[in-house]
């Protein structure tokens, strides 16, 4: 049941990710919210620090923000910018791959 649950979170990332790309024309603003938005719903980490247990991102940052009201957890954010540089670069050297090809 965990793997169909991961399947289904990361194909609707996916599809909604190329949506939203699709709706903007300039190229840097279309590559940054499709890097942003699939890091912020691909991007996991521990639940509880010191524990096995893995969750998205988001559901942690808006668990941990009911509990205890704070608004930074950098132990959050620094997945996610990690996630979010990584999908930003394979991006522009997809792009640059596919246009040195054509």
């Amino acid at each position: 049941m965990i793997y169909l649950a991961w399947t289904i979170n990361i194909s609707l990332a996916l599809i909604v990710a190329i949506l939203l790309r699709r709706l903007f024309s300039n190229i840097l603003l279309k590559r940054f919210i499709y890097a942003f938005f699939l890091s912020l719903f691909l991007t996991v980490w521990f639940s509880y620090p010191g524990r096995e247990n893995i969750a998205p991102i988001l559901s942690i940052y808006l668990i941990d923000l009911l509990e205890s009201g704070e608004l930074i957890k950098m132990r959050l954010i620094r997945p996610l910018i990690l996630v979010f540089f990584l999908i930003l670069l394979f991006d522009f050297l997809f792009f640059r791959y596919r246009s040195k090809k054509k």
